[in-house]
């Protein structure tokens, strides 16, 4: 894998894909500056409370996932805070990866892996997840992609459409002690219910 690395000299540089009059907008975030790195941190670790310590973001994984244009990182910002982000990779970055042979579209281009998708607990209620997961689903059909797919507690799956596939099921996925399922989902059904 290349070597990246974090410019703490050079700030954060991202496009706006939405706003709102209201100060909440989403970020196609193409370059992350020494800036925004705690707010991200701090923000994973929702995910970590979750999904285990794994999920916790540190500069060197901000640096993996946050790597435009090889992958999609899309933050939301309240106010100019960042509040939740979500990371679209194309499947294909993670074609040595065990689980990604169960998925038949691996070598097609056709797919983007959903790799995290949280807001802060605050934020939660007021509509900007919603907003965040439509805005993505919505720039993933304009630039070719067919389906999305992740991995996510057993159970969770069924719940965001009925077209959506489990794929594989994991037990003691990394670790945890809990069951993950690989999912995929057909993004012409991006209507946006309880998840992907």
């Amino acid at each position: 894998m290349e070597q990246l690395t974090l410019n703490i000299t050079e700030r954060s540089r991202s496009r706006v894909i939405a706003s709102s009059p209201h100060g909440f907008q989403i970020e196609l975030m193409e370059f992350v500056g020494q800036e925004d790195v705690p707010a991200l941190i701090t923000v994973s670790e929702s995910l970590a409370q979750v999904y285990g310590d794994s999920a916790k973001l540190t500069k060197t994984t901000i640096r993996k996932y946050f790597n435009y244009p090889k992958t999609m990182p899309f933050v939301a910002r309240n106010h100019g805070e960042i509040v939740g982000y979500i990371i679209g990779v194309p499947l294909e970055y993670f074609a040595h990866d065990h689980w990604a042979k169960y998925d038949q579209n691996l070598g097609r281009g056709n797919s983007l892996y959903t790799y995290a998708f949280v807001i802060l607990a605050k934020y939660r209620k007021n509509g900007y997840a919603r907003t965040l997961k439509r805005v993505y689903l919505n720039w993933t059909k304009k630039h070719g992609y067919k389906y999305v797919t992740g991995h996510v507690v057993e159970g969770i799956a069924r719940t965001f459409s009925p077209v959506t596939v489990v794929v594989k099921r994991f037990t003691n996925w990394h670790g945890s002690g809990i069951t993950f399922e690989y999912y995929r989902r057909p993004i012409h059904d991006a209507s946006v219910g309880r998840g992907f």
